[in-house]
């Protein structure tokens, strides 16, 4: 049986216009300089290319070995059925967030064929791709690209401008996607041009805290504006009475400690706070009530089968709460006896069964206990916490683009990467920083600096920061600014760039510690 669909040559081809396709192919390849004219695109028009190399065959049973999540973009994938040939190019596959085995799902359901068919059937080859974007005839050069975007160095020293360019276009983002009733988009597919219809009151609470921040950091009218106006949207949507005096942020799913602990720090720091001082004082009730003598904090209002659920984040969101109402000097706020006794709690569950996900939220909630009370464990915890975190971070042997991010394959169970993951992780060390700084501590200070200038890379290499990050982006308002979940995901989450913009705050406007004696 002859191919119905054989792919014309080694080059393919897709012709946009404000990032919406117009044509696409596989044609056989030529100089650079002649593409557009042999593909007929339009002055106005990029064109997207791959030229294809390297073809190696695939055995079924080595599906997973060769086509796995972290080559999306870098590998292309050709399937051969019942004499047809298909091939899915590396920047197709990124550009509508596609992963290999959706593609292939998706190719034999069109056909109404099973992966049992396929097996009998079937081939796959994978290839290697050389990358360019040839922008419209604009006075710009072709582009080269590496999986679908060009690559952001790390700094050698300093780390301010590029936390600063992080912060700017975070900030945008989010004063263009504001709604007038003040949502922020929970979730959104560049790929689609839509929002999801998931939810989450944790990740929208931290839009209100990183806004709160950010109107402090860059005195402004608007973005003051903003941030009120987001608070009063998520503390309408989420906020009840659950009695006895008590407050908590409620969803579908449940009531959540960590929710609770987010929205209160949300309104302390908020420029309305006054405004939400009964919500803010039935939430510092609630958040009492889950406290606990053997593990610290209880973890969900309701569902009562739930509780201790996502310990690890919520102990320190709230442990957080409680260290920031009490520098502030708020009545809602424990002892500082109390905080430590929780914290010893926590420290000693954390211990039995380390989790790195424990350490940004409980590392910033030490800082500020140290920093009132200057106590030698709040200060000692946040050392070893985040010396422990270091080894988290890659680096060498590592794709460019990838560098910089927190994973750990060989602990698959602490989380797959994640621009959120890296954003909160860098929350706590540029407080570890500060405080290494203040202690003397020059040679962990200088290893917590050198991780933060990697962290940063990597959520500057996530970030749509310019044309050549959106070319395939019909609705870039909507995008740039705001974080890719990964480069082969093209995801644009609140809380990726939530964490990125608090991260980005705290590295600009570090902690400031009182004169501590240099062996604490």
């Amino acid at each position: 049986m002859k191919p119905r669909q054989v792919p014309g040559g080694d080059t393919w081809f897709c012709i946009r216009r404000n990032g919406s396709v117009r044509r696409k192919g596989w044609i056989e390849g030529g100089p650079l300089a002649g593409i557009r004219r042999i593909v007929g695109a339009r002055s106005d028009e990029a064109v997207e290319l791959c030229i294809a190399s390297d073809f190696r065959r695939v055995a079924h049973k080595r599906f997973a070995r060769a086509f796995y999540p972290r080559a999306c973009g870098l590998v292309g994938m050709e399937v051969a059925f019942r004499g047809e040939i298909v091939r899915f190019a590396p920047t197709h596959m990124l550009a509508a967030n596609l992963g290999f085995s959706r593609a292939l799902e998706r190719f034999l359901d069109e056909r109404e064929a099973s992966r049992d068919d396929f097996a009998r059937e079937g081939a796959l080859r994978a290839f290697r791709a050389e990358q360019y974007l040839l922008p419209p005839e604009d006075g710009r050069g072709p582009v080269e690209l590496f999986r679908g975007g060009t690559l952001v160095e790390a700094a050698s020293t300093g780390d301010t401008d590029c936390a600063a360019d992080l912060e700017d276009g975070i900030g945008q983002w989010m004063l263009r996607n504001l709604s007038a009733d003040g949502a922020l988009p929970y979730k959104y597919w560049p790929s689609r041009g839509t929002e999801s219809p998931a939810d989450n009151a944790i990740r929208r609470f931290l839009a209100s805290l990183s806004l709160a921040r950010l109107g402090e950091l860059r005195p402004s009218a608007e973005i003051r504006e903003a941030a009120r106006r987001n608070l009063r949207f998520n503390l309408a949507r989420y906020f009840r009475a659950i009695g006895g005096g008590r407050g908590a942020i409620v969803e579908r799913t449940g009531a959540k400690l960590g929710a609770a602990a987010l929205a209160g720090l949300a309104i302390m720091e908020n420029p309305a706070s006054e405004e939400f001082a009964d919500e803010l004082a039935m939430l510092a009730a609630g958040i009492e009530s889950l406290a606990d003598d053997e593990h610290g904090f209880r973890t969900f209002f309701f569902p009562a089968e739930r509780d201790g659920e996502n310990w690890n984040f919520y102990s320190g969101e709230a442990l957080l709460f409680w260290a920031e109402a009490a520098r502030r000097g708020l009545s809602i706020a424990p002892s500082l006896e109390r905080c430590a006794s929780a914290f010893e709690r926590c420290r000693e569950r954390h211990y039995r069964k380390r989790n790195p996900a424990f350490v940004p939220w409980h590392t910033q909630a030490c800082a500020s206990l140290f920093a009132q009370t200057g106590r030698r464990e709040f200060a000692e915890f946040v050392l070893e916490a985040n010396d422990w975190l270091l080894a988290m971070q890659q680096w060498d042997g590592l794709d460019p683009d990838l560098r910089g991010r927190f994973y750990n394959p060989r602990r698959p169970e602490f989380g797959p990467p994640h621009a959120a993951s890296t954003g909160a992780y860098l929350e706590g060390l540029a407080d570890a920083a500060a405080l290494a700084r203040a202690l003397g501590e020059t040679r962990r200070a200088s290893s917590y600096e050198r991780a933060i200038r990697r962290g940063l890379r990597s959520l500057r290499q996530l970030q749509f920061r310019d044309w050549r990050d959106m070319y395939y982006v019909s609705r870039t308002r909507r995008v740039l600014g705001a974080l890719r979940t990964e480069v082969y995901d093209n995801a644009v989450r609140v809380d990726s760039a939530a964490h990125a913009l608090l991260a980005a705050i705290k590295i600009l406007r570090p902690m400031e510690f009182d004169s501590r004696p240099s062996d604490v």
